[in-house]
């Protein structure tokens, strides 16, 4: 421990813009600018497929994702689930489910992402199963670069907080956000479910003053709830579900309001001492108690 706060950040949505796109396997349809994690049903996973997307091509275009997977010995990660699911029960139900989404389907994915966006630096791939069936119902690709503002904000914060990462994507991807933010790796929680992200809020508590928790979706909601001080942010999107506004403690804009939210809050005095008053049209909404 090195300052006597520490901020945890979740990644996409809330330090990344971050646009994915989805193939319903069923439909053969694609869903633009879609929500990841509304996709996942009742007993479903979004597993993340651990392989950087330029790989792909190398790969035949006709092979099924369980043959795919199993074959080449690629890691997958869940990202979230609707219950305790993990890799092994996902690697167990692949077995059963050899028809239907392709590598063509995630290059196709993959192509839509980067036709829109042109100047991503963080892009990955994955699924949502059925894990009793073993179906895959999408195949899916998200792409991001990190909101305006994000990294200077990110350096402020770093004089006054230790800083940490909790994500549910890989260690690859998030080592790229980790290096552009200078967070250290040991600082950054991969794969993290709901329960992880909570965990992780729970022992850093018995570390430190205070600990805030920044997220902007609902596989935050355990977190920001376990937290001293629980920040929304509504960059991404401000449509968010009315319990994870409820939980949360305090409703941000864009995450270059969080300073002063650090500041106005006042958690200890050096903290506080680390920020100037900056006037804004925008600025963090503290909800009232």
């Amino acid at each position: 421990m090195t300052h006597r706060v520490a901020i945890v950040f979740d990644s996409s949505g809330t330090l990344m813009n971050t646009y994915r796109v989805a193939k319903d396997m069923e439909s053969g349809g694609t869903l633009y600018d879609t929500v990841a994690l509304h996709l996942v049903r009742e007993s479903q996973a979004l597993v993340a497929i651990d392989i950087h997307p330029d790989m792909l091509p190398n790969y035949p275009p006709d092979q099924v994702l369980p043959l795919f997977i199993a074959e080449n010995k690629i890691d997958i990660n869940i990202g979230c689930a609707s219950e305790d699911i993990t890799t092994d029960d996902v690697r167990n139900m692949l077995k059963h489910g050899l028809g239907g989404a392709c590598v063509s389907d995630l290059m196709d994915v993959v192509s839509a992402v980067r036709e829109k966006c042109k100047d991503i630096f963080y892009i990955g791939t994955g699924f949502v199963i059925d894990v009793p069936t073993g179906a895959i119902h999408y195949v899916v690709c998200s792409g991001g670069k990190l909101f305006d503002g994000a990294e200077a904000t990110i350096t402020k914060l770093a004089d006054c907080a230790d800083l940490y990462i909790a994500s549910g994507d890989s260690m690859r991807n998030l080592s790229v956000l980790a290096d552009r933010l200078k967070i250290p790796h040991d600082h950054v929680v991969p794969v993290a479910t709901p329960h992880i992200k909570e965990r992780l809020i729970i022992d850093l508590k018995k570390t430190h003053d205070t600990v805030v928790m920044v997220g902007d979706e609902i596989n935050d909601l355990r977190a920001i709830r376990a937290a001293d001080v629980g920040v929304l942010t509504m960059q991404q999107c401000s449509d968010k579900l009315q319990k994870l506004c409820d939980s949360a403690d305090i409703l941000i804009p864009d995450i270059s309001s969080l300073p002063d939210v650090i500041r106005e809050i006042e958690l200890s005095g050096p903290l506080a001492e680390c920020f100037t008053s900056r006037a804004s049209a925008t600025s963090p909404r503290r909800k009232a108690s």
